[in-house]
């Protein structure tokens, strides 16, 4: 039994690696999105499929990626866990193994993770070289996540100077309240976290810091790029989706013709 958790990166983006195990895959799970984007990857009989509708509060949609997958490849199928940019970056790989580890799955050492580009480096691309110094990643509304941590991991990467890529903008309870319940609407939790980043980080960086708001990276329809100094950065917020970025540069950054970069 051997399962794979790879990352497709975005658009024509694909590793070499991650396109052999698509072409080999018997079956495909993931998220729509991800699925359609590599679909011409699958071999023509490769089932594709996501298990959205199969997911509740008490069994998420990862642990049921993760229980289908394994049943799968048990029946003998080769079985691939499509997920978007890189899979051990908030992507499946974490999940997955978590799940299988929890069920005493012996399999667990014929688990294999492949990489992909992630949402952070292409937004360092597009930007210029904001991170070169280094990088922290948070993600604001991570479900499992508790204002508490949140709150600590925000005060840690503001103190450390440190350019900074902020996913996940958007409580997923905003979009799946079925599924993510919140005891306070999900859309209030978002944006109070998204104001205590940026309150975070206006104490330790000056207020005319440039930062942006990016979406749709790596698509092949294009994607959009939005500035605003540290203290207007709520603005940004307001313009943010599911998909969206929020990035800041390292406290020893250059700038010009429209690009941003560190040097080391």
């Amino acid at each position: 039994m051997t399962v794979t958790v790879l990352g497709i990166g975005y658009g024509a983006d694909v590793t070499t690696s991650t396109a052999a195990a698509l072409a080999e895959a018997d079956v495909l799970i993931g998220h729509e999105v991800f699925l359609n984007s590599v679909r011409h990857l699958a071999g023509p009989d490769a089932e594709c499929f996501d298990v959205l509708d199969r997911a509740t509060p008490e069994e998420d949609v990862f642990a049921v990626r993760t229980r289908v997958a394994a049943e799968r490849s048990a029946a003998g199928a080769k079985v691939v866990i499509v997920s978007g940019g890189d899979p051990g970056l908030l992507g499946m790989a974490g999940p997955a193994l978590h799940h299988l580890n929890r069920t005493g799955d012996r399999a667990l050492p014929d688990v294999r993770v492949l990489p992909g580009l992630s949402a952070w480096q292409y937004a360092s691309a597009e930007l210029g070289a904001p991170f070169n110094g280094g990088v922290a990643v948070l993600s604001l509304c991570l479900y499992s996540h508790s204002d508490e941590k949140v709150a600590r991991q925000i005060r840690g990467a503001a103190l450390s100077g440190l350019g900074t890529v902020v996913y996940m903008l958007r409580h997923n309870g905003e979009q799946h309240p079925e599924l993510f319940p919140t005891e306070r609407p999900a859309a209030e939790i978002s944006r109070r976290r998204f104001t205590l980043l940026r309150d975070t980080y206006l104490a330790e960086r000056p207020a005319d810091t440039p930062t942006y708001l990016l979406d749709g990276l790596g698509r092949a329809e294009g994607h959009t790029r939005i500035g605003a100094p540290l203290a207007d950065a709520l603005d940004l917020y307001e313009k943010s989706g599911p998909e969206s970025v929020w990035c800041l540069p390292g406290e020893e950054y250059e700038q010009g013709a429209g690009l941003i970069w560190g040097t080391t």
